[in-house]
């Protein structure tokens, strides 16, 4: 009987992902991260579970959510891996897997635009707000104001 578990050990063979290999554990990546103290663990630790078998543990903490995708870490990182671009893998493969914590709301945000991406169209903020308010009416409300000033000041399209 297959398991989620030996679902996620296959690791899918993602050409990104399989770019973890590679990391020296040099610690420029978290270094670099100007939100790795706000994280469970920073980028680098997050590489070395994965490369030691708890890719589970590394997918349900909160580090792949807290990412920004500044590309600091991607553009620091002496082996050239594309940093961000495995945690953005990650954060599908969480989602793919049921492995999204529920205290926080990154991953409904992640959804949303993930879902504004893949249909190929161009990305809409209001289409992304849109889906994402669905889960979280109270935000949308809270964030009224600073939207409306923005369509005034036409920085946001409908």
């Amino acid at each position: 009987m297959e398991t989620r578990q030996n679902r996620i050990t296959a690791f899918e063979k993602d050409s990104i992902l399989l770019s973890i290999n590679e990391c020296i554990q040099c610690g420029t990546c978290s270094g670099s991260c100007p939100l790795a103290d706000e994280m469970d663990h920073g980028p680098r630790e997050v590489f070395s579970l994965i490369k030691d078998g708890f890719l589970e543990k590394a997918l349900i903490s909160n580090t792949i959510w807290l990412c920004v995708s500044c590309y600091a870490c991607s553009s620091r990182c002496p082996r050239e891996i594309p940093v961000t671009d495995i945690i953005y893998s990650l954060r599908q493969m969480a989602v793919k897997h049921g492995l999204v914590p529920k205290k926080i709301k990154m991953p409904h945000l992640f959804k949303a635009f993930d879902r504004q991406v893949r249909s190929g169209k161009r990305i809409s903020e209001a289409r992304i707000a849109f889906f994402y308010g669905l889960r979280h009416p109270g935000d949308v409300i809270q964030a009224l104001p600073l939207s409306l000033k923005l369509l005034k000041r036409k920085r946001v399209e409908l």
